[in-house]
């Protein structure tokens, strides 16, 4: 074996360990969609998620990192589909937006009534 071999072994390698660390960001990806949908009180529809892109990103203090794009669809409604977006550093979500949707009418009056102030402490005590 001479050191032509061990180099092609090495990208096959490579390119295994690349294609393995890939599967479980998009798995990551996928599992922050449905969350986020999830909070947002929208469906996330056919449980996927597709990888848009691969870039650079600049976080607040100037350190420049490896981002991976995605897009996922919704429905908020059960009759359109909608995209939403995730921007992912390493497993670190970065950005999570969903396109503008129709409300239902249960969301749009949870939305127009003011907020709930739970003043009852009593379930902190034990702490």
């Amino acid at each position: 074996m001479d050191l032509s071999d061990l180099f092609i072994i090495f990208i096959f390698v490579l390119i295994g360990i690349l294609l393995w660390q890939n599967a479980g960001l998009r798995e990551r990806a996928l599992s922050l969609a449905a969350q986020h949908c999830r909070t947002q009180e929208v469906q996330l529809l056919d449980e996927s998620i597709a990888l848009m892109g691969i870039g650079f990103y600049r976080d607040k203090r100037g350190n420049v990192s490896l981002s991976r794009r995605y897009e996922f669809e919704f429905t908020s409604t059960g009759e359109q589909r909608y995209k939403g977006r995730l921007r992912l550093s390493g497993r670190r979500l970065i950005e999570a937006s969903l396109d503008p949707h129709r409300m239902t009418e249960g969301h749009e009056a949870a939305a127009q009534a003011p907020p709930k102030h739970n003043r009852d402490r009593s379930h902190l005590r034990g702490l």
